[in-house]
C-alpha cells in the first residue's frame, strides 16, 4: 500500500526540544546577550552570585563549565529567541548524578518556559547521560523556581537552614532531589 510506510513514521522528537523551548550549546556570541539578559537583580537574587559583573566574567563563567565538562545549555524559544541558560554541573558518573542550574530572564517568567526546560534537561540527562538522580537548591524565597520543580516530579529532602542571604535577611535553601523514574 502506497504511503502505508509514511503513516507509520512518528517523528523522534529531539532531546534537546521540550513543548515550548529548545536547548543548544551556548555560543561564545551569546556571551553579551546572556550577560544582559543575566545581570538582573530580580533574575540574580535567588542565585549565588557575585552581582553585577561584566561580559568578561561572564565568559570566564561560560569557559569554566566547559573546561569541567559540565551541560551547558542555553533556553531558547521554539521561535529562536534567547531567553535563559541552565545546565548539568558537577557531573558525577560513578553514582549517575548531577545537580541542576536554571535561570529564565524575567520578561519570559511565567509563561511555562522554564518548567519546560527543567523537564527538557533533566529528560536528557536521564536518558543521554545514563543519569539516576539529579538534584539542586533552591531558595526558600523562589515560590516560582519551587513550583516548577515540583511540576516536574522533584521532591524536597531538606533544608540548609539560614544557609544565604536575601534582601538582607538569612534564608533556607531547600534541597531538592528527582530519579530518573520520578519525572513527569
Amino acid at each position: 500500500m502506497p504511503g502505508h510506510e509514511r503513516d507509520e513514521f512518528h517523528r523522534i522528537a529531539s532531546p534537546f526540544e521540550g513543548e515550548r523551548i529548545r536547548l543548544r550549546a551556548v555560543e561564545e556570541s551569546d556571551l553579551p546577550r546572556v550577560s544582559e539578559l543575566f545581570w538582573n537583580p530580580e533574575v540574580t537574587r535567588h542565585l549565588v552570585v557575585a552581582w553585577p559583573e561584566a561580559v568578561t566574567q561572564t565568559r570566564d563563567w561560560w569557559q569554566r563549565n566547559r573546561d569541567n565538562g559540565d551541560h551547558l545549555f542555553a533556553i531558547e524559544t521554539l521561535a529562536g529567541e534567547l531567553i535563559g541558560a541552565c545546565g548539568l554541573e558537577g557531573i558525577n558518573r560513578r553514582v549517575h548524578s548531577a545537580e541542576l542550574g536554571i535561570w529564565v530572564a524575567e520578561p519570559f517568567w511565567g509563561k511555562g518556559f522554564g518548567t519546560d526546560a527543567v523537564r527538557t534537561v533533566c529528560r536528557f540527562g536521564f536518558t543521554q547521560l545514563n543519569l539516576s538522580r539529579i538534584a539542586l537548591h533552591v531558595y526558600e524565597t523562589n515560590p516560582r523556581g519551587t513550583r516548577a520543580y515540583t511540576k516536574v516530579g522533584f521532591r524536597e529532602e531538606g533544608r540548609l537552614r539560614s544557609d544565604q542571604w536575601v534582601d538582607g535577611r538569612p534564608v533556607d535553601v531547600i534541597v531538592m532531589g528527582l530519579l530518573a523514574n520520578e519525572l513527569t
